[in-house]
């Protein structure tokens, strides 16, 4: 006894989860333009992070560098800048004075004392963290009056301190948020890609939508009955 076949037309699995959410060419390409806006914000994200790394990397590897000391550090915070932001965000921010010419100090602050040595001065901030534990972690990490090698910028007011951990002074949140963001639609833009593909291979009139399921009667609805 023979067996019926199925039409050559008709797709195998179509119960897993991209066949039921792309069951048609329309909602496939509505959703593959979806992704890719998506994946825009995304690159535009991932540009400013990488301009972030590239900068911090370029001032530690090629601002000049000079001897200093901190004169004060403090834990600060702040929310925002969302106002549905409501985390506090914290901070460390250190007072570090260095030893320069004068007419290289472009922070804003220079001491007259000709006795002192260190007659400039700059602030110094790490990134934030939401964790107060880990900001006062990061405090303890240069105290009052320890010395420090201190980087500054020969064509602005900044200043970093040396040898500071990647993971402090890089926006660690930031690279990760992008990648898994990229990794994710990109992913996601190749299953559609090819569920695409699948159904360019099928009449153009093809859906896989299930058929609408019949609602039973509520109870402000008529019903007929019919009488013998």
């Amino acid at each position: 006894m023979s067996t019926p076949s199925l039409p050559s037309s008709q797709p195998v699995n179509e119960n897993t989860f991209f066949n039921v959410l792309m069951p048609n060419r329309g909602r496939t390409r509505f959703l593959r333009g979806a992704i890719l806006l998506f994946l825009a914000f995304g690159a535009l994200g991932s540009l400013s992070v990488t301009v972030r790394v590239l900068s911090e990397f370029y001032a530690r590897h090629r601002w000049p560098v000079a001897q200093g000391v901190v004169t004060a550090a403090e834990v600060k915070s702040y929310t925002g800048p969302s106002s549905r932001d409501h985390v506090a965000h914290h901070f460390v921010e250190y007072e570090v004075r260095f030893a320069v010419p004068a007419d290289q100090c472009l922070t804003g602050t220079i001491y007259g004392d000709e006795r002192e040595p260190l007659i400039c001065s700059g602030i110094v901030r790490t990134r934030s963290t939401d964790s107060s534990t880990t900001a006062n972690a990061w405090l303890e990490r240069h105290r009052l009056n320890s010395s420090i090698g201190v980087l500054h910028d020969p064509n602005g007011p900044d200043v970093k301190i040396v040898g500071e951990s990647p993971w402090l002074v890089y926006p660690v949140k930031g690279i990760l948020t992008m990648s898994a963001w990229m990794a994710f639609f990109l992913t996601v833009l190749k299953i559609t890609q090819r569920r695409l593909q699948f159904l360019e291979t099928l009449p153009e009139d093809y859906d896989a939508s299930p058929p609408p399921s019949s609602q039973p009667p509520g109870p402000n609805d008529l019903i007929d009955l019919k009488l013998s």
